[in-house]
């Protein structure tokens, strides 16, 4: 294909993917739920998993055979709410946790926590590692070896190379989409411009969510 006519789709699907999350972003969480998630005891380390709605991040739960489409990590606490380091389109930030689980259609929403806490250390390493990759941008493309990132990649990165815990399952594309025989192929093959990167690794948000390294602190409608 002609790059420059590759490159033009590749604009393309990101305009798409990134109008579609904006039409998400518009529920919120109740405060019955939220008193909840609160009373819960969130603490910084612990990680946030949400269901994306739209065509796009439907699919990655459809793929994984899983609800969740997104994780972040809580980081920090501040003006009176946990902070949520997050890879999204199209670039990492941070969003206050309320924010974070009012964007999950259904209010779907698990929060969960190694079972080897963090220690303190770490959790500052935690903060310190989310801030250095703040404005990265997000790639459509879920590529574990990828100088940019997205959603399960930075959240991995993040834990592993503060407490040396591997949360989730490193895999490629071709054991993810044959590994469930209700893939939507050519929904893939789509996304990916007529050939799927059969040999690239990738992680997703299921895998990490049942990770045996982490326990459920909070969930809701799952």
């Amino acid at each position: 294909m002609n790059l420059r006519i590759h490159q033009c789709l590749a604009g393309a699907k990101f305009l798409v993917a990134f109008a579609l999350l904006a039409l998400t972003a518009r529920a919120g969480l109740d405060d019955q739920t939220y008193n909840a998630v609160v009373a819960s005891k969130p603490a910084i380390g612990d990680i946030v998993f949400i269901r994306i709605g739209g065509p796009v991040f439907a699919r990655v739960a459809e793929t994984t055979r899983s609800w969740t489409s997104h994780v972040g990590v809580i980081v920090d606490y501040q003006h009176g709410d946990w902070i949520v380091a997050e890879s999204r389109i199209p670039f990492v930030c941070k969003t206050p946790l309320r924010s974070f689980l009012g964007r999950s259609a259904g209010q779907q929403f698990s929060i969960r926590r190694l079972r080897a806490e963090p220690t303190d250390d770490e959790k500052r390493a935690m903060l310190r590692l989310a801030d250095t990759q703040m404005g990265r941008v997000y790639t459509l493309g879920f590529n574990l070896e990828s100088q940019e990132t997205f959603c399960s990649k930075f959240v991995h990165d993040v834990v592993y190379e503060s407490t040396h815990q591997p949360i989730g399952e490193v895999e490629t594309f071709d054991h993810l989409l044959h590994s469930n025989p209700d893939t939507p192929l050519l929904f893939w093959r789509a996304w990916f411009l007529g050939s799927i990167p059969w040999r690239r690794t990738t992680i997703t948000p299921a895998s990490e969510m049942n990770s045996p390294l982490l326990r459920v602190v909070a969930q809701h409608n799952v």
